[in-house]
């Protein structure tokens, strides 16, 4: 579905054709190629670029590494600025054989996998540690309205330290089922949720999550079709 065919109802009038698209990425390079293609291309903050794409209202966030980065840059950003949509871009790494290399998907929920409790070794999230939380903020957020789209709906996970041992793996996936692994996705969801922005993210796989082997990855693929994937959106 292009964004074109996307509204978002407010109650306030406005020209909603005249309002941008956020772009999120974690880095530069991660959206670079986009960066490029758009017109009149330029810095109007730090980490924050402005322009067109396909005569459409873009602005391209770089937020940085991590939860953490992700978290103070979009709030900063969303404070200050109106948009139509938030859409995160970027890489992954796939859990699953069934989700090949270069393969775009949309992550649909997704959760801090070790914000919880350590029990004598026994891993509890705070839901279950009976610790009060909202429907979102401690668990699974999920994307409410995620943009209709054939790329397949998965379920991520949100980490500080990449997974790349069998233990840490096994460990996460027996935790949370995950099918995709990312640093900054469920940051990018809680913000969108709590500031009350219609957002999607789409990834493209670049690796398997197993034992680190970095020769097997194929990041520079993967960074060009999620960016041919984001463009395609906007036709």
């Amino acid at each position: 579905m292009s964004l074109k065919c996307i509204t978002f109802v407010e109650n306030r009038k406005m020209d909603i054709k005249h309002i941008p698209i956020l772009v999120v990425s974690a880095t530069e390079a991660e959206c670079a190629p986009t960066l490029r293609k758009m017109t009149d291309c330029k810095l109007i903050l730090p980490s924050l670029y402005s322009g067109t794409l396909h005569e459409q209202p873009i602005e391209v966030l770089v937020s940085g590494i991590g939860s953490v980065a992700m978290t103070f840059c979009l709030t900063q950003t969303l404070m200050q600025r109106s948009y139509r949509r938030a859409i995160s871009i970027g890489i992954a790494g796939s859990f699953s054989e069934d989700i090949m290399i270069g393969e775009t998907v949309q992550i649909v929920e997704d959760c801090f996998a070790d914000l919880g409790i350590d029990d004598n070794g026994q891993f509890r999230t705070l839901r279950e540690e009976g610790i009060t939380c909202d429907d979102f903020d401690c668990d699974i957020i999920i994307n409410p309205f995620p943009i209709i789209t054939p790329h397949r709906k998965l379920r991520g996970v949100t980490v500080q330290t990449t997974s790349g041992s069998q233990k840490r793996i096994d460990e996460i996936v027996g935790r949370r089922q995950p099918q995709v692994e990312t640093m900054e996705n469920a940051a990018f969801f809680y913000v969108c949720r709590k500031l009350k922005i219609p957002f999607a993210s789409f990834r493209a796989i670049s690796n398997r999550v197993e034992p680190r082997n970095r020769k097997k990855w194929q990041i520079a693929e993967a960074i060009e079709q999620i960016n041919n994937i984001l463009e395609s959106l906007f036709y």
